[in-house]
């Protein structure tokens, strides 16, 4: 007969976000407590695992209070220093572009010409790691979405399509996710909406006003396995203002949004590229000509002036470089590298304000 002396002890957790965090989310170490596990009211029980006590989890100073006897205590314990360990993080830099070009050709077809030397026809990635992807063979479709590995430099790659097209960087954020935790980016501003309108019997007019972000947002979620494979869940949107209204009421008029958007599951080698294409949009482009000093001159300008309209495809491309990381210190690490390679960040601290900064955070 197991011997009944139970003793108290607290656990101190430090990695996780809470003391519940170690207790309630784990059915798992509830389960090899029994029913009165992580309840916190006080009731004990055995289970199959022969594990007797149980926990109540304290927010306030992050612990763990737990009664068990010794063997259990022991058992419970290394159950929590399993669970109480740091999650392993993956830093995603992301650089969004809009290509534009004048001719058919897509630019994801483009990107196949590229680098189809080094990658798999049929999934897009390199073809030691293929994983069995899909391929959405954007040379023989010049709509719809593609996702590819990048074999080559990202830098190297943007040169070569700044070659073939006009490129634009619209932004080149990067962000610290969780494995697991989904993540935004959202880089632009908030815009009221007129939603709805109506008249009250005095003759007042009252408005419902929303909020939306306008400009780039993308979701992600790394989902990080221990072959170095990270498997993101991405949801990218562009969203531009097109200047043009639609009636919403007889007074009110609500401005057209236009969206670029796709949703997929990509996956990348730790520090591997991912670009994101295939999101096409026709824009109407107009270029005025003039004569010289004739085209300047007043009244008579008009002569010597005229405007063109053409049609021009523009296509968003989404570069995802993820890199695992598995310690604070090794975050550190990384942030010092990106400084390095943005003066303005280095400049900011003054002298070596940044070097202290990240030493400090170490």
């Amino acid at each position: 007969m197991r011997n009944a002396l139970r003793k108290m002890a607290i656990l101190a957790i430090a990695i996780l976000a809470g003391a519940e965090a170690a207790a309630q989310p784990s059915p798992f170490l509830a389960q090899m407590i029994g029913r009165g596990g992580t309840s916190g009211r006080g009731g004990s029980s055995s289970s199959e695992t022969g594990i007797e006590g149980y926990i109540v989890a304290d927010q306030d100073t992050n612990s763990l209070i737990v009664m068990a006897d010794e063997e259990s205590y022991a058992k419970i314990k290394n159950i929590v220093d399993f669970l109480d360990r740091p999650m392993p993080q993956a830093l995603i830099k992301v650089l969004v572009a809009e290509v534009t070009h004048s001719n058919d050709l897509d630019i994801g077809a483009e990107l196949r010409y590229l680098h189809d030397s080094s990658t798999n026809t049929d999934t897009g990635v390199p073809k030691e790691l293929d994983y069995g992807g899909t391929n959405f063979n954007l040379a023989s479709e010049t709509t719809g979405m593609m996702v590819r590995v990048l074999e080559h430099d990202l830098d190297m790659t943007l040169r070569a399509l700044q070659e073939v097209a006009k490129l634009e960087v619209l932004s080149r954020p990067s962000i610290l996710a969780v494995n697991n935790q989904p993540a935004n980016i959202t880089v632009g501003n908030e815009v009221p909406f007129i939603r709805n309108s109506r008249v009250t019997n005095d003759g007042q007019t009252i408005n419902t006003i929303e909020y939306e972000d306008i400009g780039i947002i993308l979701d992600v979620t790394p989902h990080i396995n221990d072959s170095g494979l990270i498997i993101m869940d991405v949801a990218p949107e562009i969203s531009t203002l097109t200047g043009d209204t639609v009636p919403i009421s007889e007074t009110v008029n609500a401005p057209v949004i236009a969206k670029r958007s796709a949703s997929s599951r990509v996956v990348a080698p730790d520090g591997k590229t991912i670009v994101i294409g295939g999101l096409m949009e026709d824009q109407d482009i107009m270029t005025e000509r003039k004569v010289p000093i004739l085209g300047d001159i007043p009244i008579i300008k008009y002569l010597f002036r005229r405007k063109i309209t053409s049609t021009a495809k523009t296509e968003l491309l989404i570069f995802l470089t993820p890199q695992i990381v598995k310690e604070f210190r090794g975050a550190s690490e990384l942030a010092k590298e990106e400084g390095d390679k943005a003066p303005l960040i280095k400049n900011s601290f003054g002298g070596q304000g940044f070097s202290k900064y990240i030493q400090d955070l170490e």
